[in-house]
């Protein structure tokens, strides 16, 4: 931004303020408005989330006071270096004078000495605010008047979501199901599992998609979605500030944004899950209590319309006991390990404070952290890199992409089906071109045209055992002592050896544990090769060159592969430190 003083105005019910500061000030307000505050207090406790070393510490040092309309009004009309939030309509405005910023953008707020970008600042206006940028002094009617259209907030219950109706639902509809004859048929021991699949499918997306009185005649799905981008975006931003050095900040539990704003892309992947998770739970509980529910009357039951069925709906005490079982299953899912890591409650709780989850990383505001989901046993000498740390602190994210598995729009990330269909036919074209692609290059190997090619194929094929350049002979960027580019080939020699491995558990009934410990002892010997320095460094490549001998003593096929291996270890050894 420009070097001269900014005027800023900040509009809410409480009252207007008005400030005159620095640019870098004035940039670090905007961003915050990102997170959508209903109010001044709301948009400094967001402060700590978007500060640099370019701006006070603390917001309190700001100088704002509270003004009448008509004095904030007069300000913006003296200068053209203004900037107005205006928080109560929703709406960003800027003068003649003053930056363009649009909806999306980032900027560097320090270059350090070396000439390097640091602070990153993100801003991410939410897509119901509504942008004035670059206004004429004599803008009057839009910078006094309101807003073009009233702001389209998306809704989120959470409440209603995650809550009774959701069991409640469940339950009524699934004991429904288990009495119609398709519901019967596919609940029976020894059914295609399709059948109940598609059963769940029906249920979940009915759900999801059925009109509720409870939220104004909307569907449930409504409420998953109109936010998902903008908050994974504010979610990045606080990524990309941790690394470049800053901290990751979350939001306040009493922040507004906390309990209506809309859902991340996670915490929607997440609740697909759980309505899945307890939808299978009825399932098996329906199953567990075949007798009891077939011996329901059907005098006391009621039918969901349009359901064929032999009995109907059944309430009263089955009804509830299958209501407080799935509120079971719910606290038990939410608390415990997803695939291994952090429970769904933390990725829940992170997504609608609208930070990442790295392993180990403090987020302030926080007191849990992400839990380390990778496997200590693993033979790959890549993840165990991974888990010692090598590559930083890893950052754990869910794409969702299971979710489309199923084809149908209720369970996509889309908004609306428009985007979804358009999504679908255009995957459907490149799924068409690739099938092309293939057959052309079949006809072409079949007519000799083009040689066969394994995608798979060694990385040392072709390359310094047989004198020609390979892949293994690319360096990799960052990695300057030559460590992870050496994992890359072990873990080739290591898969070699899983492979008779395989055979003699699925063989003999039984693993080969000699095997196993002369994988086991490659990992050690390689952790201690990469992790030594200059004075024991001679020592550990012994160690792992005299084991790498073993190997090639069993196993002759890798003979070549050692050979190449210690001699890219030596001559790391010879290299100047």
């Amino acid at each position: 931004m420009k070097d001269e003083l900014v005027t800023f105005v900040v509009l809410d019910n409480a009252g207007d303020r008005l400030g005159v500061v620095d640019p870098d000030v004035s940039l670090t307000l905007i961003a915050l408005a990102s997170e959508d505050p209903t109010d001044w207090n709301e948009l400094l406790d967001c402060w700590p989330r978007y500060s640099s070393r370019a701006v006070p510490e603390f917001p309190s040092s700001l100088p704002f006071e509270v003004v009448t309309r008509n004095d904030a009004m007069a300000a913006i009309r003296n200068t053209g270096q203004w900037v107005m939030l205006d928080l109560t309509q929703k709406r960003y405005l800027s003068g003649i004078e003053a930056q363009r910023i649009e909806r999306t953008a980032c900027f560097s707020m320090h270059t350090d000495e070396d000439g390097k970008q640091r602070d990153p600042l993100s801003v991410h206006l939410a897509p119901w605010w509504e942008i004035h940028e670059q206004l004429q002094q004599d803008s009057l009617e839009i910078i006094e008047g309101l807003r073009q259209s009233p702001p389209r907030i998306p809704p989120c219950n959470r409440e209603f979501l995650f809550g009774d109706p959701l069991a409640e639902y469940l339950a009524m509809r699934t004991l429904a199901i288990a009495e119609t004859p398709r519901g019967r048929k596919a609940l029976s021991p020894g059914s295609n599992r399709r059948e109940l699949d598609d059963l769940t499918i029906e249920v979940h997306r009915d759900w999801l998609m059925s009109p509720r009185e409870e939220l104004g005649g909307m569907f449930p799905r409504q409420h998953l979605h109109g936010g998902v981008d903008w908050i994974d975006r504010l979610t990045w931003s606080q990524r990309l500030r941790f690394e470049r050095g800053g901290q990751i900040v979350a939001i306040a539990k009493d922040f507004s944004g906390y309990h209506y704003g809309p859902m991340g892309c996670e915490e929607v992947v997440m609740y697909f899950d759980l309505c899945r998770e307890l939808i299978h739970a009825s399932w098996m509980w329906c199953q567990r209590n075949a007798l009891q529910v077939s011996e329901i009357s059907s005098e006391s039951l009621t039918c969901f319309e349009g359901e064929e069925m032999l009995g109907a709906t059944p309430v009263g005490s089955t009804v509830n006991d299958l209501i407080q079982f799935l509120e079971e299953v719910k606290t038990e899912w939410l608390t415990s390990p997803f695939e291994g890591g952090s429970p769904p409650a933390f990725i829940l709780e992170c997504s609608r404070r609208r930070v990442p989850r790295g392993a180990g990383v403090e987020i302030v505001g926080m007191s849990e952290r992400q839990s380390e989901q990778h496997v200590v046993d693993c033979d790959c000498p890549i993840c165990r890199m991974m888990a010692d740390g090598f590559f930083g602190p890893g950052f754990t994210s869910i794409d969702g992409h299971h979710l489309e598995l199923d084809e149908e729009f209720a369970f996509s990330l889309f908004e609306t089906l428009e985007h979804w269909q358009a999504e679908q036919d255009e995957y459907a074209a490149f799924s068409a071109a690739l099938e092309a692609k293939e057959r052309l290059r079949q006809q072409r190997v079949a007519d000799g045209d083009l040689d066969e090619q394994d995608e798979f194929a060694s990385v040392w094929s072709g390359g310094s055992l047989t004198g020609g350049a390979t892949e293994s002979d690319i360096s990799i960027p960052g990695d300057h002592d030559g460590n992870l580019h050496l994992a890359f080939l072990l873990s080739e020699i290591i898969s070699e050896l899983q492979k008779p491995l395989a055979d003699s558990v699925s063989d003999a009934g039984k693993p080969d544990f000699r095997q196993q410990r002369l994988i086991e002892r490659l990992n050690t010997d390689f952790e201690e090769f990469r992790q030594s320095d200059p004075s024991t460094k001679s020592v550990a490549t012994d160690t792992l060159s005299s084991t790498l001998e073993e190997v090639a003593s069993h196993h002759p096929q890798l003979v070549s592969r050692v050979a190449d291996f210690q001699s890219r270890m030596h001559e790391q050894l010879r290299r100047p430190t």
